[in-house]
């Protein structure tokens, strides 16, 4: 035990000196995070993405940034420089020259609509393309297939967190004698490994690693590793149990899983001891016979309305959630659903809305203004359903 304690006191001491170097770097602020949403796929990812990849583009810098593009993809740039566009023929990115043309579909969270890339190709195709001179890039965070799966042998895949970070790298590498370039692709970097789960403190980790791996101090903190996993099953059950208290006085929500489990609490040990067959759970509200509101976790927590049977939907449930004007992350014949304001991750538990759930009054805060949003979702669905 007292090994132990002076092992976590040097933790402590180190991870004390690194947040002091972020806080001396401010590596914390980031000017896309402060003015869009970081998950912006329009607004924030396809247009700077775009801007990079113009050889017109503001940076300056001619087609570099482009040939790293094509340099990391493992793609061959054609002699003739393509154009770079921006949501021509509602495609997100067309990189085109005179033989060949490069579509480029970005997805952050949400999937490709019905025959989306089939009707993108067919559009170049329009434009005097032949088939085998398009190349259709599919851009997601961590390189998902498509769900138009007949196109899956003709589409190369994509991510942010193995191609955007190592192109952004390059780049950075090329503008190190240009600070304002090079200080905001730092910027955008961290954003992206924020958005794919890398840690943007490699110091720490790595001077941490050294530290486990000198004497018995890997040995002696795995001690820990129980205690930990049951630290967050509680912290996770004290979520679900706080937001059951606020929304029941005004919904009858209950708790659901596809496991078969008894109780909430067997579905978050689950969650946490990695068995087999994880999957979905949380807690659901019946609107109508065909509409239910559900608050769910995969990696992250999430809610919105769901049909049970798309042949049953009526025109005016539609019209109803029309009007909320809600931002959904995800939409859907069947689905309308979103994130809350703060996320909550409970798979990589390292963010500080997860932290805030483990003093009382942070905790009651983060879950009232959810709890007030999903009320308020629901309660204007009912009233606007009356009135269409």
């Amino acid at each position: 035990m007292d090994n132990l304690i002076l092992i976590m006191d040097e933790i402590k001491k180190r991870h004390q000196k690194h947040q002091q170097i972020k806080q001396d770097e401010a590596s914390d602020f980031n000017v896309f995070s402060l003015l869009l949403k970081a998950g912006d796929e329009v607004g924030l990812h396809s247009k700077f993405i775009y801007e990079l990849l113009n050889p017109h583009g503001s940076h300056g810098q001619g087609s570099l940034f482009l040939a790293l593009f094509f340099e990391v993809l493992a793609l061959e740039i054609p002699n003739d420089i393509p154009e770079a566009f921006r949501e021509k023929q509602n495609i997100d990115i067309l990189l085109q020259s005179h033989q060949q043309v490069f579509i480029i579909e970005n997805k952050i969270h949400t999937q490709d609509h019905s025959f989306q890339l089939s009707r993108y190709v067919q559009t170049v195709q329009s434009m005097g393309y032949k088939k085998k001179n398009i190349r259709l890039i599919y851009l997601t965070l961590f390189g998902h297939a498509p769900t138009e799966q007949k196109l899956n042998s003709d589409v190369m895949l994509v991510s942010y967190r193995h191609h955007i970070v190592s192109w952004l790298e390059e780049a950075i590498t090329h503008t190190k004698q240009i600070p304002i370039l090079s200080e905001t692709l730092k910027q955008y970097l961290n954003l992206v490994k924020i958005l794919t789960h890398q840690s943007t403190q490699k110091g720490f980790i790595n001077e941490m690693k050294d530290f486990l791996l000198e004497e018995n101090n890997l040995q002696t903190i795995l001690q820990l590793e129980a205690p930990i996993i049951e630290a967050k099953i509680e912290v996770q059950f004290n979520f679900w149990q706080m937001l059951l208290a606020h929304l029941m006085p005004h919904y009858a929500f209950s708790f659901y899983n596809t496991n078969n489990d008894k109780g909430l609490k067997k579905s978050i040990r689950r969650y946490y001891q990695q068995q087999k067959n994880i999957k979905d759970y949380g807690i659901k509200y019946q609107i109508e016979e065909n509409l239910y509101f559900f608050i769910e976790l995969r990696k992250n927590i999430y809610y919105g309305f769901e049909f049970m049977d798309e042949e049953k939907i009526e025109e005016r449930q539609r019209e109803a959630l029309a009007q909320l004007n809600v931002s959904w992350a995800e939409v859907s014949n069947t689905i309308y659903w979103k994130y809350p304001h703060k996320r909550l991750n409970f798979t990589t538990f390292n963010s500080q809305n997860i932290f805030d759930l483990i003093k009382p009054k942070t905790r009651e805060e983060a879950i009232k203004q959810i709890s007030n949003e999903i009320i308020g979702l629901i309660t204007h669905y009912q009233q606007g359903i009356k009135y269409v």
